[in-house]
């Protein structure tokens, strides 16, 4: 709970607080044996901070306990501060590694806000053909979407989540 706050501030804008609530997180659900809660609170610690080891971290337990939302979670945010430190060929591959995640999961939602990324990523390593076709897939989606995209709007800001 206390990871969601920490993501909710962060989405309000309200840094500190998201900072503070984030490193109340980890001890609370390591001290729970939580592992979900440990996984997201160690995937917000990881977009707050920066810091790729809780992002790496968050991707690993998540893998360790078959979430896959969170595991699709943690690899788009991994892939976001890769591609921000230019390491843009391994967010493209982690990328389209969350890609075939949220498909299969049937999370359409995801789906297209990683087509969106990935084309952004493609993009930025020159391979216009493949980030066009991204961009198109990732338009065809949210209009199939369409009224339903209340339901997780953090998406539609094609950010970390």
């Amino acid at each position: 709970v206390t990871a969601d706050w920490a993501l909710a501030a962060h989405r309000r804008g309200e840094t500190s607080r998201a900072v503070r609530l984030a490193e109340e997180a980890l001890p609370l659900a390591r001290r729970a044996r939580d592992d979900r809660a440990l996984a997201q609170a160690h995937n917000i610690a990881g977009i707050l901070s920066g810091d790729r080891r809780h992002l790496e971290e968050s991707l690993a337990i998540a893998e360790r306990i078959g979430d896959a939302p969170a595991r699709v979670a943690a690899l788009n945010n991994l892939a976001l501060a890769l591609a921000k430190a230019g390491e843009v060929d391994r967010a493209i591959a982690l990328t389209q590694e969350a890609l075939a995640a949220s498909r299969e999961i049937g999370d359409r939602h995801r789906e297209a806000a990683l087509h969106n990324n990935l084309a952004d990523l493609l993009q930025r390593a020159g391979h216009k053909d493949e980030a066009m076709r991204s961009l198109k897939r990732a338009v065809r989606l949210f209009a199939e979407i369409g009224e339903d995209a209340t339901r997780e709007p953090e998406v539609w800001k094609l950010v970390e989540w």
